[in-house]
C-alpha cells in the first residue's frame, strides 16, 4: 500500500515539472536556426548611405567694356560664300551686354565619358563653323558635319601641332572623331580652304560643360552635390574660374564678368586653360 501512494505521489511530481517547464510557451516562440533567441545581441543591418543627389548651376557671361568692332569677313573669294555677308565672330556681344560662344565648363567632377549616343556635333555651315564653341568630354564621339554644297576640310590644332586634317567635300558623311587628354584641353579648328573658317571645342573629364548663347546664359544639369571649380573661357579674353557649392535639388548660381582687358586665350603658343585630371 505504501509502495503504491509513493508511486502515485512520483508522478504527481513529474506532471507538475513538466507543465511548470512548458507554461505559457507557444509553437511561435520557439527560436528557430534563422532567428536570434530571446536576449541575445544582434547588430542592425546598417541602412543605405543616402544617395548625395545631384543639383544644377545656372549663370551668365555679362561684359562691361567696349566690345571690338568686328571687321567684315573676305569670302568673295568663293561664289558660294560670297552671298552672305558675315562679319568675323571672335567677339560677340548679346543685346544685353552678355557674351556669346563662351564655354563654361565643371572641374573636379567625377570623370566619365558619356554613353555613345551622347554626341557634340560641328557642322560647317554657310562657310562657318556652327556652333563657333563646342564642348564635350575625353573619348567622347565628336560629329563634324558639311552642310555646305562645297568642299570644306577640317583642320584641326593643339597649340601648333596638327591632330588631323581631312577634306570633306559636299555630300560627304559626317566624321567622327574622338580626343584624348594628350590632345590638350581645347583644339582649334580651321579650314585651309576658307583662311576665315574658326571653331573651338573645349574638352573636359565630363560632360558637365554648357556654352552661352544669345542671352548669355547657361546651365548645367546632373551636376552631384558638392563644391566644384567652375572655369568659363572665351577665345579672345581667356579663362575666368570661381567656386560654387551645388546642392541636391537646387540651382547654384555662377555669374561671369569681363571687361575687354583680359589676355588673350591662345595664339597658337598658348593654351591656358586649367584643368583637374582625376588621377592625374
Amino acid at each position: 500500500m505504501l509502495n503504491k501512494k509513493l508511486t502515485a505521489f512520483a508522478s504527481v511530481l513529474a506532471l507538475a515539472f513538466s507543465m511548470s517547464t512548458g507554461c505559457g510557451k507557444k509553437p511561435s516562440d520557439t527560436t528557430t536556426a534563422a532567428e536570434p533567441a530571446a536576449g541575445e545581441k544582434t547588430e542592425a543591418a546598417a541602412p543605405a548611405a543616402p544617395a548625395a543627389g545631384t543639383g544644377s548651376i545656372k549663370g551668365k557671361v555679362s561684359f562691361t567694356g567696349t566690345a571690338p568692332d568686328m571687321p567684315e569677313l573676305k569670302r568673295e573669294a568663293d561664289p558660294f560664300c560670297a552671298k552672305t555677308p558675315m562679319k568675323d565672330q571672335e567677339v560677340v556681344l548679346n543685346s544685353n551686354g552678355t557674351l556669346k560662344n563662351v564655354a563654361v565648363i565643371v572641374q573636379g567632377a567625377p570623370a566619365a565619358v558619356p554613353e555613345a549616343a551622347v554626341v557634340s556635333e560641328i557642322d560647317q555651315n554657310n562657310c562657318m563653323y556652327a556652333p563657333r564653341v563646342v564642348t564635350g568630354a575625353f573619348g567622347q564621339n565628336i560629329k563634324i558635319v558639311n552642310s555646305d554644297p562645297i568642299l570644306h576640310n577640317v583642320h584641326t590644332y593643339a597649340d601648333t601641332k596638327t591632330l588631323f586634317n581631312r577634306a570633306q567635300p559636299k555630300g560627304s558623311p559626317a566624321l567622327d572623331k574622338t580626343f584624348s587628354k594628350d590632345d590638350g584641353a581645347v583644339v582649334k579648328f580651321k579650314c585651309d580652304v576658307h583662311p576665315w573658317m574658326t571653331g573651338w571645342l573645349v574638352l573636359n573629364d565630363n560632360v558637365l560643360n554648357a556654352v552661352t548663347g544669345d542671352n548669355g546664359e547657361f546651365e548645367i544639369k546632373g551636376v552631384p552635390a558638392g563644391t566644384y571649380k567652375i572655369q568659363a573661357w572665351k577665345e579672345k579674353y581667356g579663362p575666368k574660374t570661381i567656386e560654387v557649392k551645388v546642392e541636391a535639388d537646387k540651382a547654384a548660381e555662377a555669374n561671369f564678368t569681363y571687361d575687354g582687358t583680359e589676355k588673350a586665350a591662345f595664339d597658337y603658343k598658348e593654351i591656358h586653360i586649367s584643368m583637374n585630371h582625376a588621377g592625374n
